[in-house]
């Protein structure tokens, strides 16, 4: 009977220690988890570098692997469309589409399971200047009937309200 209570007060404490470590590791990879799928925005990221190549090449690109060995390094593994306009990255679809040779139109459309907790952008970008719009992720029948070009009406039918005008970044 003794050595039947010295082994259960050496095991309970060893099984609580283990039950606690797997709550607390489940705990940590479902937030984990929860963190990767989550869409983050880099639109002001592409843009710096959209407006990096403007300065280098005296325009904008015609699409976004001419971006690749001039900007960026080259990789394997980005995730473009097949046409170069579309760039996946981090749960969020970034669609290219140049105006001119000095200006652009740039869509930031949250993807992923997460999708409605983020934000979607569009933006009008020329080298000293750029329009903003921002609003709810779009569906994704929004998505196919999406315009490169869309009007002030479209966008505001979408849900996509201009942003006010602030300091001009650095370029």
């Amino acid at each position: 009977m003794q050595k039947h209570l010295k082994i259960t007060l050496i095991l309970t404490p060893i099984a609580v220690v283990v039950v606690v470590g797997v709550c607390i590791y489940s705990l940590w990879a479902s937030e984990r988890r929860k963190t990767l799928e989550a869409p983050v925005e880099a639109f002001e990221v592409m843009v710096r570098d959209l407006r990096s190549f403007h300065k280098k090449r005296g325009g904008f690109p015609k699409d976004l692997k001419e971006l690749e060995g001039v900007v960026w390094e080259k990789k394997e593994d980005r995730d473009f469309s097949k046409d170069g306009s579309g760039l996946t990255h981090r749960n969020y679809h970034y669609l290219y589409a140049p105006i001119g040779h000095h200006q652009f139109a740039l869509w930031a459309i949250p993807m992923g399971r997460q999708r409605e907790e983020a934000a979607t952008w569009f933006l009008v970008v020329a080298p000293g200047s750029q329009r903003r719009w921002k609003g709810p992720a779009l569906t994704p029948e929004d998505v196919k009937g999406l315009e490169l070009y869309p009007s002030t009406y479209q966008l505001n039918v979408l849900g996509l309200i201009e942003q006010p005008a602030g300091l001009r970044q650095r370029d």
